[in-house]
């Protein structure tokens, strides 16, 4: 059995759909086969706490309507990776099982509104707030989607953004005034607070959120898309472009989950976002992972982030990702050789399905999506759930939803030194121990002053049959295979 608790990940490597190896059909899948997980439907207002999400492209996931493919003079251009390629939300609605089978609870979709631009697929360059583009649906059509995403136990998340329009000569349907515009060039000094703030971001026209109709406006539109959609949450686009009083105004008039975009490798720089929004997606952690898993430093990285947890208003909620639509795919940027890159990419997902936070995973990392031209690639005809990835996410999906100190338990490091970290969770009466080794050679980790009382027993998750007994004085030693994770639970 291959036991991600206990044994090498890299064992999992003939299941993995890499040059060379086995077609789908052929694939024999021996990673623990846990049952899907039972997500209760959604009526009403949801806690995203213990939720893990699921991110869509939505031009790219699925094609589900050809007539709208070349909606307001932009058509579909498959050969053109810049240009519309004819996703919609039917096509994120015929693959809602596909999403719930791995066991996700939230789904984010990319911005909604109307663009007005061959190349605006991706959603960030607004230039009709009153409507939907037409190239994805219309808002009866979105609402379908939420309504279904909620029958299978999934709350939905839309993109939005409140900085900028698109390159449109700073006018458009919904701030036709260049007077609700910065007219101030390009940023060209990101140290520099007014600049982001006020300056054009890569030539995208940057919105005077100080201007009272620009407020009020961008305030009635994100009513107006919550109320008229069902959505659960937004995801917030350059936050740190914008005053923070602004977006104590945009969360109010929202009344939903909000999480922010702040591009930054710090923690001190990111936190105080989330004293304003509900949360922010945790960048500084994504940089920690890519350099311990990908890139091969050393795993005291980790902790350096974990132990600035204090500065976030609820670190629960603080948004984990491997990679995005705005980094490169894992699979392209880490070191190694294809095998090596996907046993780092395991241990790295295994980190987010564990750890403190919503782990959110980018949409075709359960296809082993690994392009280096584009991190935005189509997934269109046939997705297989037999896929490794796909089965290996499903288990651990399964884990932590079954076990509550994994979805919503305080973490305590256990361990750290440059090839290994170790924490441990608890809520309640339920505890997981999770361990990492990304060294050539196993490890036995000596932990201690562990929160559980003597005479706990752990038990692999993965059903191996390995348990781990806490001793007397709360210590416990766990072994961990060379380029490996264990995952222990109790009870």
């Amino acid at each position: 059995m291959l036991g991600f608790g206990r044994m090498r990940v890299f064992e999992m490597l003939p299941l993995l759909l890499v040059a060379g190896c086995p077609k789908p059909s052929d694939v024999r899948l021996d990673a623990p086969q846990t049952s899907e997980v039972d997500a209760a439907p959604i009526d009403g207002a949801i806690d995203w706490h213990g939720r893990s999400i699921y991110f869509v492209v939505t031009d790219r996931f699925a094609n589900g309507d050809p007539s709208n493919d070349g909606a307001d003079g932009y058509a579909s251009n498959l050969g053109d990776r810049n240009a519309w390629h004819g996703g919609d939300f039917q096509g994120v609605i015929d693959r809602l099982d596909y999403i719930a089978g791995m066991g996700f609870t939230g789904l984010w979709i990319t911005p909604v509104i109307a663009q007005h631009d061959g190349h605006a697929y991706h959603g960030y360059w607004g230039w009709d707030w009153s409507r939907i583009d037409g190239h994805l649906g219309d808002v009866a059509k979105l609402r379908e989607l939420v309504d279904a995403a909620h029958a299978r136990g999934i709350a939905v998340m839309i993109d939005t953004v409140a900085n900028h329009t698109g390159r449109y000569n700073y006018q458009a349907p919904t701030f036709p005034d260049a007077a609700m515009y910065h007219h101030n060039g390009d940023i060209t000094n990101y140290g520099d607070p007014v600049q982001v703030m006020n300056n054009d971001l890569s030539g995208l026209n940057d919105l005077a959120q100080e201007n009272p109709v620009v407020h009020d406006k961008l305030l009635d539109h994100v009513r107006w898309l919550v109320s008229s959609t069902g959505a659960d949450g937004l995801r917030i686009d350059t936050v740190k472009h914008v005053p923070t009083s602004f977006w104590t105004d945009y969360t109010a008039a929202a009344k939903v989950f909000t999480i922010g975009e702040v591009l930054d490798s710090s923690v001190d720089n990111v936190a105080p976002y989330s004293h304003v929004l509900s949360a922010t997606l945790d960048y500084p952690m994504y940089y920690a992972l890519r350099g311990v898993f990908a890139k091969g430093g050393s795993a005291r990285g980790l902790g350096s982030v974990l132990a600035k947890d204090a500065a976030y208003r609820d670190p629960l909620l603080a948004g984990v990702f491997v990679d995005n639509h705005d980094q490169p795919r894992f699979l392209c940027d880490a070191n190694g050789s294809a095998a090596d890159k996907l046993v780092e990419l395991q241990l790295a997902l295994a980190f987010a399905l564990t750890a403190r936070g919503i782990p959110i995973v980018y949409y075709g990392t359960e296809q082993a999506l690994a392009s280096c031209a584009t991190n935005r690639e189509d997934l269109f005809g046939t997705v297989d759930p037999n896929q490794a990835l796909y089965q290996y996410l499903k288990s651990l999906n399964a884990i932590r939803a079954s076990t509550e100190a994994l979805r919503l338990g305080a973490q305590h490091e256990r361990w750290q030194d440059d090839t290994a970290y170790a924490f441990e969770r608890e809520a309640g009466t339920s505890a997981a121990i999770v361990a990492f080794n990304m060294s050539a050679m196993a490890r036995t980790l000596q932990l201690q002053h562990l929160h559980v009382p003597g005479g706990t027993a752990f038990h692999d998750a993965f059903d191996s049959g390995t348990t781990v007994t806490v001793d007397a004085g709360q210590n416990a030693n766990v072994t961990v295979p060379a380029r490996g994770v264990v995952i222990l639970v109790a009870p």
